[in-house]
Order: C-alpha cells, then structure tokens, then sequence
C-alpha cells in the first residue's frame, strides 16, 4: 500500500467518525442549540469525500472546499431565518426538508465534478457523466448491503449477551454516539473497497437491465390509469389523500426506469416496435401526472394556504413535471432517446437553481408560508380562531415573527388577543410539546376555549376550561389533540334528577363528566364510537334515561360507568 493509499484511508475513518459523532449528538439531543449543526455539511461532505476519494489531489481538495462553502451559506441563511425573537433556541424546526432537498441536487452534480477532475476539463460525453452516476449509486447500494449484514450480526450478539446476563453491552453499542460511528465506518469502508474493488459494475449493469425491461410494463399500468380517470372521476383519486404523492412515485419510477432502459441514450431499449411504442407512452403520460400533481396541491393551497411542507411538495412536483415535460417533448419532436443527456443535464441545473432560490429569501418556504396565511387572515378567507399563531410564531422562525409583529398593530382586537397569547407562550413548554406531543398552556388553553359547544349550558364551559388545561397531559383522551377542530364538548342531560353531564368528544371516543352543582369535573364513563363529523353531535338524545344510551343521528351508542 503505497502513502497516498494510507494518508486516503486515514482521512476516511477520521472523517466518518467525526461524522458519526456529530449525528450521534443530534439524534440524542434534537431540540435545542445542537439542533442548529449544520446537517448539509456533516452528512453531504464526507458522502462526497468517499465516493471521490479515488481522485486523491489537490482538485478534489478544491470541489470539496467548495461544496462546502456553499453548504454553510446555505446553512448561514437558515439559521438567520430560524433565529427566535426570544434570543434562545429552545426549539428549532426539522431540517429534514432542506436535507432532502440539497442532497438531491448533491448526488446529481457529484458525477460532474468526477468527470472534470478525472479529465481536467469540462468537455466530456454525457455517456461518462451517467455511468459514473451508476457507479456512485451502486457503490451506496453495496454498502447499503453491508450495513445490512452488519447490523444483523451485531443484533445477534446483542441478543446473545443478553442472554447471559451482559444486558450492558447491547445498551452501549446501540447508543447513538457508538451506533451512528459505527454506521459511517462501516458506509466509508464499504465505498473504499468498492473503489478499489471495482466488480461491482457487472452487478450494476445487470440490475439496470432488468430494471429497464420493467418499463413497458409500468407504460401499461400507467396509460390504464389515465385512461380510467375520465370514467372514476378525480374526485375518486383525491379521496385517497396521498393523490400528489401516489403521481409523484409514478413520475419518479418512470424517470428511473426510463434511464435503465435508454442509459445515455445511445442504446436500442427495446428491438420490439410493439415494447419501444409502449415504453415511449409512459413519457407522454408524465406532463398529465404534472399537471394532476399541480391541480391537486393547488384545491389543498385554496383550502388551507401554504405551509412549509406543501411549499416543498411543490418543489417536488415542479421539478418532476420539467424532468417530464422534457421527455415528452423530445418524444413529440422525435429526438428521442439522443436527447436524454440534454435534458436530464437541464433538468439537473434547473433543480439547482430551484434549491437555491428555496435557501434564500427569494422562494424561502418558511417565508412564502408565513405571509401567505397573514394574507389569508387579513383578507378574511380565515377566521382570527382558525389561524395557528403559536406555530407561526416557533416553527416559521424570523418570518413568522414579523408576521406577528404586523397582526399585533391589526384593528381587531380578537386578532391582538391571540398574538399576546402566542408571544408570551413559553419556548421551552413548546419545546416539550414538540418532543412529548404536549401543547404549552396557552396553546391548551386556546384549543379547549375554541372548541365547538353543543347542549343547553354552552355558557357554563368556559368555568371549566381550567380544569382541562391542567388535566391534559394525564388525560389520554386529550393528548394527541392539536387543534380545536379534534374535539368537541356536549352538555346532556342523561339522568332524570340529576345536572346535565359534560361530555368531551374526539373522534374516537366520549369522556362522560359529572359536573353536578359546578363541581370540578369527575369522569363518570366512556362512550367508544366514530364521533367525526361533530356537527352531528346537535342532534344527540338520550335513549336509556339511566345513563345507559346515547343516540347521535341514527346510531346509538353504550355509555359505559
């Protein structure tokens, strides 16, 4: 092993522990001022450090150094537009959404820095651009394989130790400060033996063989599926819920299969006309599944406004709709498959400059959301009650904030009363509902006060609001609830001589209080039941005058003591 070979060893186990280490603390500690490291660095850097490591030099010194500049920019943007008015980061909203994203466009990109440093140019076919993609996804796939086998070898010995009474030993390695470096290790030695090993690429072309052959298959369930939605109706298709991600996959999978089929676009997929006519046919359906996907998250934008995460699903679908559109303009314009590198390599710029638009105030989610649902409050499209000031406040960061800030000078003084609440709200209380599901006080308090009230007594609610906010973390019922639409109250008279009973209703179940004489409520029973909607509770009657059954619409339901 000559020196280069050991200086490149050495720095692949340093650079996975260190990045083991740092994951390990996340995941023991995610909230608070640890939650802010900057995950695009710690995990995209050394991926990317592995993966090339075989063009050991000064050039991959540079792209590496360059990689990260730009990560940390991207990562100096989110932390100023996260930063708290409080001053402290009690809570920090997930990065997962930007890591998704970035690592996307980090994984298409490494191939092309690869081809620049192994031919010190920027002139290179596509055909070399692809095929080293190929190599940088199967060396993952191998070492995916790898941490597969062992992790169930260590499972093993951890249940054998067990076994003889050394419980000790499976709670230190399954700890995430050893499991996680345990894990990068593994990931980096798996790539390096794949670098210098390389018959991976026989297993590689093989899987892509297959892989393309299951494309004019996935054609026919695909035209099937448009071809029906004009006699099922779309309203079928949205009741799924999972209608933009279920066309999502489908755009995705044909993309991928597509590529395994075609390559670098200088192969014949298919001998067959009948087989190549039905694999071109799925790149026709892809702009219908854009414009489905568009349609879709455009009824939810309307409906609820936008939010960080529809922000993201639009990226998803945005990008995916101009991978597609390509495709199936180079199968109109009968450039097909010779155009498949020129637009995959567009479509790749275009994801780039889409994510940095997204890690800059320019399309930012946490910005475009914070000021699309003030917008929707001040036009009136929502009710003061239906806005979620807390979240605005903790999880849209610095933009959420100033929304806050514009609404406490509003002319409503219902509007004023709920940015007080939420700007007094205590950060770590949120940062405990966060990590236990429990809402801080004046979220609980802002739920129980805004829920629906059906019954003779709706005035009389309002006295027990605080027994509420203070039973909720020992009441099961309550615990799992977030907003005021999850449950609704009843005051019902189930006993001849006796004060109407106080019931709380979530969507599953019925809580039945005695509250005789405005005493503190006092569990008397549970009602099992789908409650959902509660607008039905209006007509609800007692069938049993012993507190036996309640009838809501036309179902009727046990009260059980």
């Amino acid at each position: 092993m000559n020196s280069i070979d050991k200086k490149r060893y050495i720095w692949v186990i340093i650079s996975a522990l260190i990045q083991g280490l740092l994951l390990g603390i996340y995941v023991i500690i995610p909230n608070g001022i640890l939650s802010c490291m900057p995950l695009n660095v710690i995990f995209l850097v050394p991926f990317v450090f592995w993966l090339s490591q075989e063009h050991w030099g000064r050039r991959l010194f540079n792209f590496l150094a360059g990689l990260t500049g730009v990560l940390l920019i991207f990562w100096l943007y989110r932390l100023w537009s996260l930063y708290p008015a409080s001053g402290n980061f009690y809570y920090v909203p997930s990065q997962k959404s930007e890591l998704i994203r970035v690592s996307m466009a980090v994984f298409l990109i490494i191939p092309f820095f690869q081809c620049r440093i192994a031919a010190w140019s920027w002139k290179f076919p596509y055909s070399e651009i692809f095929f080293q993609f190929c190599r940088n996804l199967f060396m993952l796939f191998q070492a995916s394989i790898v941490i597969a086998v062992f992790w169930g070898l260590l499972v093993t010995a951890g249940l054998l130790f067990d076994i003889v009474g050394l419980d000790s030993v499976p709670y230190i390695i399954f700890n995430p400060i050893i499991s996680v470096p345990l894990t990068s290790v593994t990931i980096a030695i798996s790539t390096s033996v794949a670098i210098k090993h390389p018959g991976i690429d026989s297993l590689g072309r093989w899987i892509l063989s297959v892989l393309g052959w299951l494309l004019p298959f996935f054609s026919l369930l695909s035209l099937i599926f448009i071809l029906c939605l004009p006699y099922s109706g779309l309203q079928t298709l949205w009741s799924t819920g999972q209608a933009s991600t279920l066309m999502l996959l489908l755009q995705f999978g044909t993309i991928i299969l597509t590529n395994a089929a075609w390559l670098d676009g200088n192969k014949v997929a298919f001998r067959t006309r009948i087989i190549d006519l039905f694999a071109r046919v799925s790149l026709l359906c892809l702009p219908v599944y854009f414009g489905l996907c568009l349609y879709s998250l455009g009824l939810r934008v309307a409906q609820y406004g936008l939010s960080t995460d529809r922000v993201q699903a639009f990226f998803f679908v945005i990008v995916m709709g101009f991978w597609g559109i390509g495709y199936a303009g180079a199968v109109l314009l009968r450039k097909w498959p010779s155009s498949i590198g020129k637009v995959n390599s567009a479509s790749i710029i275009f994801m780039i400059i889409l994510i940095t638009a997204m890690n800059s105030p320019i399309l930012d989610p946490y910005r475009l959301a914070a000021f699309n649902q003030m917008h929707r409050l001040q036009s009136g499209e929502i009710q003061p009650e239906e806005f979620d000031y807390i979240y605005t406040r903790f999880n849209l960061g610095r933009y959420g904030n100033q929304v806050l800030n514009e609404l406490s000078q509003s002319e409503s003084d219902v509007v004023k009363e709920y940015v007080k609440s939420a700007m007094s709200a205590d950060p770590k209380e949120y940062s405990n509902y966060m990590s236990n599901n429990t809402p801080p006080v004046p979220l609980r308090r802002e739920i129980i006060s805004n829920a629906k009230v059906f019954g003779d007594s709706e005035n009389k609610m309002s006295q027990y609001v605080d027994y509420f906010v203070e039973e909720w973390t020992d009441d099961g019922t309550l615990r799992d609830i977030n907003n005021s639409n999850e449950i609704a109250f009843v005051f019902l008279k189930i006993k001849k001589d006796h004060e109407p009973y106080l019931i709380l209703f979530t969507e599953n179940a019925g809580m039945v209080y005695d509250v005789e004489n405005d005493s503190t409520p006092e569990l008397a029973g549970i009602i099992h039941g789908k409650f959902t909607p509660f607008d039905n509770l209006e007509t609800i009657a007692v069938t049993e005058p012993e507190f036996f059954d309640i009838k809501i619409s036309e179902d009727v339901y046990q009260v059980l003591r």
